[in-house]
């Protein structure tokens, strides 16, 4: 879990990860590979799922995930695209164009993204933005499944809370520097 006040620098953070920023200084790694030389090899395994999710609003919700699919040169059967749907609750509107959803209704199917490919790495940014109780469930339900797969998923939030609690270690970022990890309550005892 990624935790800092709003501007902390979390999403640049994330967005650098995914390789879709350049670090203005210094190098990283993302399963020994570079951030800066080897962004497709990284993209083909790693999935971000930004704060405002991304989908395209004159698009269906079916349609969304079988494009989304198709960008990571993978194939959706509509099995698998109902299956997602029906994960995130969206299964009733999955012919409705997106451009009638509610904030939270796109984050939902933005999430049920994740579970077009395998990956291994999931980055998402502000994942309880806009749900409500049960979107949050769904959430963690979510999380859970993705590292029962193997996948090491990394949340950043603004909200420490109930995330944190769960999370198995714990960075907080203040104004671009990282100031402080934890181990979470399960690792610690």
């Amino acid at each position: 879990m990624l935790v800092g006040a709003n501007g902390a620098g979390k999403t640049t953070l994330l967005r650098i990860i995914a390789t879709l920023l350049r670090p203005s200084s210094g190098e990283g790694t993302v399963d020994g590979l570079s951030i800066k030389d080897d962004g497709d090899l990284i993209r083909a395994r790693t999935a971000y799922v930004s704060a405002r999710g991304f989908v395209y609003d004159d698009l269906t919700a079916a349609e969304n995930l079988r494009f989304a699919a198709r960008l990571a040169g993978e194939s959706a059967s509509d099995g698998h695209v109902t299956e997602l749907l029906t994960t995130v609750g969206l299964a009733h509107v999955a012919d409705q164009t997106v451009r009638t959803f509610s904030t939270g209704m796109r984050r939902r199917l933005a999430l049920a993204g994740l579970r077009l490919r395998p990956l291994g790495l999931a980055l998402i940014d502000e994942p309880y933005a806009a749900l409500d109780d049960e979107g949050i469930t769904l959430v963690d339900r979510l999380v859970e499944d993705l590292v029962t797969d193997g996948t090491t998923v990394i949340l950043a939030s603004h909200q420490s809370g109930e995330a944190t609690r769960r999370a198995t270690s714990t960075m907080r970022l203040d104004d671009g520097l990282l100031v402080d990890t934890a181990l979470s309550a399960t690792e610690a005892s």
